[in-house]
């Protein structure tokens, strides 16, 4: 979730989020890596979108805030949309990263999924944005894989986990740092539309404040 900023002289549409983490295994230092990995992604296509004949670059502005003491009022009540809670945790009860609905501005984090270059945090994030996943999770021909395909999609060799693994068998599916923010990607969050419709918060208010997952005994 974030806000849209139009800046005309300098044909720029500046998207602002906060990413603010807590859980027993956030840090200041990953909750920043996070940031780092969603901002020099999404900047990498240098984004373009044209606006009354005009075309406008596309940036994105992520700021980090670790909050290890963040009462669950903070969130429940939160009306800022750059805000976006994510727990981070050593287990997940679905052994992955989620957020809370496409569109949310919360969710938890799994920190195996968050080593460098992961991409976990930038495709997660797109979902805050109001992004899915692709309907066609078969790209065999098509290239590299935008930043919304998700795991196990099937792909080209060289953006397998094994590039000698036969589609679909054990290392035959998609290795998530192959995947990339593409212009496809911002056409999507179609910011066109929004700002000619006095549009300037993108995604939605899911403010849920998530409890650790316990492992079952």
């Amino acid at each position: 979730m974030g806000i849209i900023e139009l800046d005309i002289d300098a044909k720029i549409i500046l998207i602002k989020s906060t990413i603010i983490t807590y859980g027993n295994s956030a840090t200041y230092e990953l909750t920043q890596q996070i940031c780092d990995e969603i901002e020099n992604m999404w900047n990498e296509p240098n984004g373009v979108v044209e606006i009354n004949n005009t075309n406008y670059t596309v940036r994105f502005m992520i700021d980090a805030q670790y909050n290890s003491l963040i009462a669950p009022e903070t969130i429940l009540q939160n009306e800022n949309p750059k805000n976006n809670y994510i727990r981070i945790e050593a287990f997940s009860k679905i052994n992955i990263s989620f957020v809370d609905g496409i569109g949310s501005n919360t969710g938890y984090f799994l920190t195996d999924n968050l080593y460098l270059n992961s991409t976990s945090s930038a495709h997660e994030y797109g979902h805050t944005l109001g992004l899915v996943h692709p309907a066609e999770l078969n790209i065999i021909g098509k290239g590299r894989p935008s930043i919304m395909y998700p795991r196990g999609t099937l792909v080209n060799p060289e953006f397998q986990y094994d590039v000698n693994a036969l589609p679909a068998q054990n290392g035959g599916t998609l290795y998530p740092i192959h995947r990339r923010v593409m212009q496809i990607d911002i056409d999507n969050l179609q910011l066109k539309n929004k700002i000619e419709n006095d549009i300037f918060v993108i995604g939605k208010f899911s403010n849920k404040f998530h409890e650790a997952h316990i492992k079952e005994a």
